[in-house]
């Protein structure tokens, strides 16, 4: 127990050795304590000055370069719009003499339009997208009244920006857009049109597949790429993957960037691939079987986007029969089809039904060009109705003659009552190049439910 309190005694001395320090010496323990905590706040403090003002200087410094950027831009533009040759190849890239080649070519392209009133460069910056030496911006020009966008890159060098040719690595950041039947894949270049392909195409299946079957299709997945060969192709069709070029290849609307053609473009292959799955992959598929299947591909592309298809004879069937009888047509369809079917379908006589014989009349008459070039007479004859023994006469002398392929215009196209009493169906038609008023009228009698040629 001794020992023990001798151990706490001496601790207890050392601990009160330790306080034994004087009042004068504390005041300047804790000076000098104060002193090197402010010369610690004030180091601190210019240290987060200077890094405020490095950071304040290098967006400065961005400042003035995205406003070169732009300056030059402008200049450049305005360069085009006064006809400054010399001036405008002082903006572009000379360590690339291709690049410098296609922008004379440019430059004269651009002098052409601006003659004829085509065009109106507006100098107008869409966006602007800067990486450090490299950038891209999007400029507006009106052609025809309306805003189209046309992208253009640069590379910044000793003497400030100078446009180069389009670098597709420099296309922004990977991105995706999904729907519950719709994936795009994009960058970010393409944000608008990708989120107008997305809604689109999300509408196009929802509207395909309320018509036609599509039980076991996947979702729909597109990739939309820069560097693409074509505007837009299957990579899988089967499993529904399709590739699209980005518009900003060559020039956009700068509203709509997923415009008329290329809705069409892709609507077509969208309906043709909806149209295969429910017909079950028709193959070695001709004449009116071919037809059909392919106006109900042009009809439900124009379901689509809305935009005329030239499909008369399948829109009136659905117009007037419902969508349901072009699902129940294809249902049926095989690769010996004839237009018989239509009648299978709607119940109806041909003569009676209420259709537009347009778009069948100037394939047919197509076709019949098509088999007197290649000399198939069987197929040819098969077209005319040859029971009638003038018609076989007037048959056999045309493809004697075997004159130059022509296309035809079909004004009208009326079902009436041929002399014998027979229905018969009466086109008006203008064939190319012919400036006659009126146009020619061509004849088919139907026969065994086929409309056959009978002039």
């Amino acid at each position: 127990m001794s020992r023990i309190h001798l151990e706490w005694e001496v601790e207890a001395e050392r601990i009160a050795g330790t306080d034994s320090e004087g009042p004068e010496a504390k005041r300047r323990r804790r000076r000098t304590c104060l002193v090197f905590w402010a010369l610690g706040c004030l180091l601190a403090a210019a240290i987060v000055l200077g890094l405020l003002l490095l950071r304040q200087r290098a967006q400065d410094i961005e400042r003035q370069f995205a406003q070169l950027l732009q300056d030059t831009v402008k200049a450049e533009v305005a360069a085009l719009r006064i006809g400054d040759l010399y001036s405008f190849l002082a903006f572009q890239s000379a360590h690339d003499p291709d690049w410098m080649n296609r922008q004379r070519a440019a430059f004269q392209q651009y002098s052409g339009l601006m003659a004829d009133g085509a065009i109106e460069l507006t100098g107008s910056i869409l966006s602007v997208e800067i990486d450090v030496d490299r950038a891209r911006v999007l400029v507006q020009e009106n052609i025809s009244e309306l805003p189209y966008a046309r992208l253009w890159f640069y590379r910044r060098g000793g003497e400030g920006w100078e446009h180069v040719a389009q670098d597709h690595s420099f296309w922004g950041e990977a991105q995706k857009l999904e729907s519950s039947r719709v994936i795009v894949n994009f960058r970010d270049v393409d944000q608008k049109f990708a989120s107008q392909v997305k809604d689109a195409l999300t509408d196009w299946m929802g509207k395909g597949c309320g018509i036609l079957d599509c039980a076991g299709l996947p979702r729909l997945q597109i990739d939309i790429v820069a560097a693409a060969a074509e505007d837009a192709v299957w990579l899988d069709e089967q499993n529904l993957r399709m590739q699209i070029r980005s518009p900003y290849i060559d020039i956009a609307r700068a509203d709509t960037p997923f415009n008329g053609r290329r809705q069409l473009l892709v609507s077509g292959m969208l309906a043709e691939r909806l149209v295969d799955a429910h017909t079950g992959y028709l193959s070695a598929i001709s004449g009116d079987a071919r037809y059909l299947r392919d106006s109900a591909i042009a009809w439900l592309s124009e379901t689509f986007t809305r935009l005329d298809s030239g499909a008369t004879s399948i829109r009136s069937l659905a117009t007037n029969y419902g969508d349901d009888k072009i699902a129940s047509l294809l249902s049926k369809l095989s690769a010996t089809s004839d237009m018989s079917l239509v009648r299978e379908v709607i119940d109806w006589p041909l003569e009676a039904a209420d259709l537009d014989w347009r778009d069948f009349v100037e394939w047919r008459l197509a076709l019949e060009s098509e088999l007197l070039s290649a000399r198939r007479q069987n197929e040819w004859l098969a077209l005319y109705d040859t029971a009638d023994e003038n018609v076989r006469l007037l048959a056999y002398e045309r493809y004697s003659r075997n004159a130059a392929p022509a296309q035809f215009h079909v004004i009208d196209a009326l079902v009436w009552s041929a002399p014998d009493g027979g229905p018969q169906l009466r086109a008006t038609v203008q064939a190319a190049g012919d400036n006659r008023p009126g146009g020619e009228v061509i004849l088919f009698n139907l026969v065994n439910g086929l409309w056959k040629r009978a002039s």
